[in-house]
């Protein structure tokens, strides 16, 4: 019986002094993260004195140890990521009691930068030119000048591809290095030259 009582009495020691030494037994709730639109490299969150990075193409992240019901939830940008803005949503992630459905709830929005694509026209005599980039497009005439912007911005590090959609009349209108990859600013160095067309 001694011996039963003794050991009853370590256990229940063992714990008080691994719950009062912040060991494994100070939380029972699993905090994740959902990460909304994250296409780029770098980003670190932070909750108290744990932080988390969040891999490339990952929309939900796992805080590594538990949290203790009705501690605060406090998720915190520690490092953006490369060329993007993140932010976390205040209502979700910023002084929260944690309970089992609030520690499910935490969201980040993530924006990667982008920027503008243009670039300038030689030749352009004849109405008009239109130029296309996906499902973009810009209008060229020769009366609003030789420079163009696409009204759609580019984010950083996509593909672009720009073509002639609309050749003017009596005219052939090329664009020189019509891809390439966006780079981190805007770039208004595409070259599109027209020619008049061979009868």
């Amino acid at each position: 019986m001694k011996s039963m009582y003794a050991r009853a009495t370590a256990g229940v020691l063992c714990a008080a002094m691994l719950a009062g030494c912040g060991g494994d037994d100070n939380g029972n709730l699993t905090l994740l993260v959902t990460v909304n639109g994250l296409a780029k490299p770098g980003l670190v969150l932070k909750n108290g004195d744990q932080t988390v990075s969040v891999p490339v193409g990952s929309n939900q992240v796992y805080f590594p140890n538990l949290i203790a019901e009705d501690s605060t939830i406090n998720i915190e940008i520690v490092t953006q990521p490369t060329a993007a803005v993140c932010t976390v949503d205040e209502a979700s992630g910023r002084n929260v009691s944690a309970n089992y459905y609030t520690a499910l709830r935490p969201q980040v929005y993530c924006v990667t930068n982008s920027y503008k694509l243009g670039g300038t026209v030689t030749g352009l005599t004849q109405d008009q030119l239109v130029l296309a980039m996906g499902n973009v497009t810009a209008t060229i005439r020769p009366e609003t000048g030789n420079s163009f912007v696409f009204p759609t911005n580019v984010f950083d590090g996509a593909n672009y591809g720009v073509t002639v959609l609309q050749q003017p009349e009596g005219l052939t209108c090329t664009v020189d290095n019509p891809t390439g990859t966006m780079p981190s600013g805007d770039k208004l160095n595409l070259a599109v030259s027209c020619v008049p067309r061979a009868s």
